[in-house]
């Protein structure tokens, strides 16, 4: 591994704590060029031990950026632990919010999808378990904050900054299932091995908190998160290179195994 229709919404939103509201970056997309259209392959895992591979790209049609992925667990941690996922969404090339999106997760015993949609009065979610627990039925429901990204877009308004050493983004980022404030702060740069080659890397630390809407769009801990470094080449493209982040049963990472730019 993102103007990305705010308008409608303004008086609609939840009224946001002014000590991370102000915090926030302005919702203007930064001066870096698009990535090129891009195919690539990331493993992930614990400890430096692989766990699962995902297959990702990014591609445009006129004025949008198409994201498919998908990916699972492999090896031994297939046998303890079964995901199969895919992802597909489409974003505002220019503004870097949400269109739609859409995401699956199949589970050994059951499987979650996950719909996302920007529509004419703000950011909708549908999130349906199957089979389900006797409960409700799934429904859409508002998510009452703006400006607000889906990871994609997201991940693709925050590469769009200027990020020098000591530039902070922060962002409201919706994945799934609930809204997360995220902030990115450049750390600066370094060269790390990745893939079997050495890179120069823009070097991002990583902090997350859980935005609870139920309780007036307060800033909460996230419950696994406890801090992460991300790192993205330095150079025209700015694809993720490798993650490491700290939760509570050790340290998970993600990182670049191959990538390809087909040509136009």
């Amino acid at each position: 591994m993102r103007s990305w229709i705010l308008a409608a919404v303004l008086g609609l939103a939840v009224p946001l704590h002014a000590d991370w509201r102000e915090s926030l970056t302005p919702n203007v997309p930064g001066p870096f060029p698009d990535v090129r259209p891009f195919e690539a392959e990331y493993r992930f895992g614990w400890s430096e031990i692989e766990a699962a591979r995902t297959t990702a790209s990014v591609s445009y049609k006129g004025d949008e950026l198409l994201l498919r992925a998908k990916g699972g667990t492999n090896g031994l941690a297939r046998a303890l632990y079964q995901i199969d996922a895919t992802h597909a969404c489409r974003s505002q090339r220019n503004g870097f919010l949400p269109i739609e999106a859409e995401q699956v997760e199949k589970y050994a015993k059951r499987t979650i999808k996950t719909r996302m949609a920007m529509k004419p009065d703000g950011f909708w979610v549908f999130r349906e378990a199957i089979p389900g627990g006797g409960g409700s039925p799934a429904k859409w429901k508002k998510i009452k904050i703006t400006p607000v990204r889906d990871l994609v877009s997201g991940m693709m308004f925050i590469r769009s900054q200027r990020l020098a050493p000591g530039d902070k983004v922060s962002v409201v980022i919706y994945p799934g299932d609930a809204p997360f404030l995220v902030d990115m702060r450049v750390l600066g740069n370094e060269s790390i091995s990745v893939a079997g080659t050495r890179r120069d890397a823009i070097k991002l630390d990583l902090r997350i908190q859980r935005i609870n809407l139920k309780k007036g769009g307060r800033l909460e801990p996230h419950s696994k998160f406890r801090s992460g470094t991300i790192w993205i080449s330095n150079d025209a493209d700015r694809i993720p290179l490798r993650a490491e982040v700290n939760i509570f049963i050790g340290y998970v990472f993600g990182e670049l195994v191959a990538c390809k730019f087909p040509a136009p």
